[in-house]
């Protein structure tokens, strides 16, 4: 079974790894934001593994895209070619359109299998 990791990287290979000593702490986050925190992602089902690395995913394009326009505007600087980097920004925003459906499915399978930790209510007379 996948990792929650690897299931980013398979998303955004370039800025998973461009954002390496972050990316946990954005996987840690969006575990967080879905209600799974604190839980093993050995006991986490393949669909919120999916919901969570789609979240992450979703949530590294912002600083990727902004390292892209910087070096888009040193590119453009030197006179040297910017097409490789109008593409990955184009890329990134179609990213964030299909992970944002991604996210919208996964959340309708997931809802029904997160289960509340919380304080079983009692009726008070």
């Amino acid at each position: 079974m996948a990792t929650i990791l690897k299931m980013v990287q398979n998303r955004l290979p370039d800025e998973a790894e461009i954002f390496a000593d972050s990316v946990l702490d954005f996987i840690e986050e969006n575990q967080a934001k879905v209600g799974l925190d604190g839980i093993n992602e050995s006991e986490l089902s393949t669909l919120q593994k999916s919901l969570i690395a789609d979240k992450t995913a979703k949530n590294l394009i912002l600083p990727a895209m902004s390292r892209y326009k910087k070096d888009l505007k040193n590119a453009e600087g030197e006179g040297s070619g910017t097409a490789e980097w109008v593409d990955k920004l184009n890329f990134l925003k179609q990213m964030k359109k299909d992970l944002e459906e991604s996210i919208q499915e996964n959340e309708k399978s997931v809802s029904g299998t997160i289960t509340d930790r919380g304080v079983a209510m009692k009726l008070v007379e």
